[in-house]
C-alpha cells in the first residue's frame, strides 16, 4: 500500500495531518516529504496549531525504515564521509525532526499506538504530545547496533532528565503512555477511542489565542531553554517587550482590564474556560 498524507481543518485555526503507510507506518523519505509539504500548507492557511496523527491502527510510527537508514549510510561510506551533512542524504527524513519544532505553529503529536525509534523522536520534536492509553514509546536503537539519531539522545534528555533518558536508550525496552506521562515525556493520556477527538479539542483550545502571542511564547521558551538563567531572562524580557508593545496586544490587555474594572473575575476577564 502507498503512503498517504492528508490535511484537513477540523476546527478553527487547527490543521490535522493524518498520515498512513500500512501495515506498520515505517518512517521514510516519502512519508517525511509528505508531512513536510503538509506543514507548509497549514502554515500558509493561517492556522495556528497542527496535529500529527496516524491513520494506521496501532501505529504512530513503528520506527524509521531500517533499509532506508542502511542505504543512506552505505551511500555516505561510498563517498568517504563518516558523518552525513545536516540535510543530506536523506533530506526529508532528516529535516522533518527539526521542522515540526521550528515551525511558528504549535505542533501536537497524537500517538495512537507504537511510537518507537524515529516515531518517538518525531514526538519529542513536537511542542506537545498526547497519547492513547494503549500507546507505547521506545528508543530501541541499541538493539540494532546504533544510537538514537534524531532526538532520542538530546531532546528526550531535555524532556525527562538524563537519568531516565539514558535508561531508555540503554535498556531498549518501550514504556507505556502512562509511564511517559509520569516522566514528563508527554502531556496527556486519553482513552484510545477518544484520542483524535481530544487532540483536536486541545488544539482548538490553544488556537483561540492570538497567533502573535503563541509565537512569542514558543520563541521565548525554545530560545531560553538551554541558556543560563541570566541570559535566558534577558531573552525572555526582550521577547516580552517586543510583544507587549504591539498595538493589538495593548488593545487586548486594555479590554481585559476594563472587564476586571467592571467586576468580572479572572476567568471571564481573560477568557479562560472554566472546565
Amino acid at each position: 500500500m502507498s503512503v498517504t498524507v492528508n490535511v484537513t481543518y477540523p476546527a478553527d485555526g487547527v490543521g490535522l495531518i493524518a498520515f498512513s503507510d500500512p501495515p506498520m507506518n515505517f518512517g521514510g523519505g516519502e512519508l517525511g516529504a509528505g508531512i513536510l509539504d503538509a506543514i507548509s500548507e497549514i502554515e500558509e492557511s493561517g492556522a495556528k496549531v497542527f496535529v500529527l496523527a496516524s491513520d494506521t491502527p496501532g501505529y504512530f510510527i513503528a520506527h524509521w525504515h531500517l533499509g532506508g537508514i542502511v542505504q543512506a549510510m552505505e551511500g555516505m561510506a561510498a563517498m568517504g564521509n563518516a558523518v552525513p551533512p545536516p540535510k543530506a542524504p536523506y533530506g526529508a527524513d532528516r529535516m522533518l525532526f527539526e521542522r515540526v519544532g521550528d515551525s511558528p505553529l504549535i505542533s501536537i503529536a497524537a500517538n495512537n499506538g507504537q511510537a518507537w525509534g524515529g516515531g518517538a523522536e518525531l514526538s519529542w520534536g513536537c511542542d506537545l504530545r498526547i497519547a492513547a492509553e494503549s500507546a507505547t514509546y521506545g528508543q530501541p536503537e541499541v538493539a540494532i547496533g546504533i544510537p538514537p539519531g534524531a532526538g532520542g539522545c538530546t531532546r528526550l534528555a531535555r524532556l525527562i532528565g538524563p537519568t531516565k533518558a539514558l535508561e531508555m536508550i540503554l535498556d531498549g525496552r518501550p514504556i507505556t503512555a502512562q509511564e511517559a506521562l509520569n516522566l514528563g515525556a508527554i502531556n496527556k493520556v486519553v482513552p484510545d477511542d477518544m484520542l483524535r477527538e481530544e487532540a483536536i479539542a486541545w488544539a482548538a483550545h490553544i488556537a483561540q489565542w492570538p497567533a502573535f502571542s503563541l509565537d512569542a511564547c514558543k520563541r521565548s521558551f525554545m530560545g531560553g531553554r538551554d541558556l543560563n538563567i541570566y541570559d535566558a531572562r534577558r531573552h525572555e524580557q526582550q521577547i516580552f517587550g517586543q510583544t507587549a508593545r504591539r498595538a493589538d496586544a495593548i488593545e487586548i490587555m486594555n479590554a481585559a482590564q476594563e472587564k476586571y474594572d467592571a467586576g468580572l473575575d479572572s476567568y471571564d476577564a481573560l477568557g479562560i474556560p472554566r472546565e
